[in-house]
């Protein structure tokens, strides 16, 4: 089974071919931009984008969303994830949870698949962490540098590209292959 993935994220693209190696599924990506609508839900991004490629593309895709909710700062950045990684970076969440005791967090990610001319379904994983006291190593994202995975004592960036994927909840993907087998 062939899937067209709408994304120019190439590590989006390794954790779903790693997620589907042994189901016989096929990710294709398709790097285009799409609009996102303003919304602190991830879901709702998702479903938006992912109705908006399938209808220009004409075919079925699926569609991420992703974001990171912190607790001790009522959820932010969640969908706002890029923008705030970019405008405050991983510096300036240190200093945002500078004497913060809780330290909770999680990644969300949406994972809508919509074909052209219907309404998209979405699944949700969440990948729980917490945010590292100091920003620590040379991977990734500014995120990876104080995102530290449950059951783990490293940030993303001290991990492996490998080691990173295995943390990720893949539920939503799983969930999305189930839906494919029954419709």
């Amino acid at each position: 089974m062939d899937i067209i993935y709408v994304t120019g994220n190439k590590g989006k693209i390794e954790l779903a071919k790693m997620i589907y190696q042994d189901l016989d599924v096929n990710i294709i990506q398709e790097n285009m931009e799409t609009p996102e609508i303003q919304s602190m839900d991830c879901v709702d991004v998702a479903k938006f984008s992912a109705e908006y490629a399938a209808n220009l593309l004409g075919k079925p895709v699926m569609k991420n969303d992703s974001g990171l909710v912190i607790e001790a700062l009522n959820g932010f950045p969640g969908a706002l994830a890029k923008y705030a990684e970019d405008t405050i970076t991983a510096e300036g969440f240190i200093r945002l949870m500078q004497g913060v005791e809780n330290r909770k967090c999680y990644w969300v990610e949406a994972l809508a698949y919509c074909e052209p001319n219907h309404e998209p379904v979405c699944f949700v994983s969440l990948s729980y962490g917490t945010i590292s006291k100091s920003v620590r190593g040379n991977r990734g994202y500014d995120y990876d540098k104080i995102f530290i995975p449950d059951g783990d004592s490293r940030t993303f960036a001290e991990m492996t590209e490998e080691e990173q994927l295995k943390c990720f909840d893949t539920k939503a993907y799983k969930d999305l292959y189930k839906y494919l087998l029954t419709h």
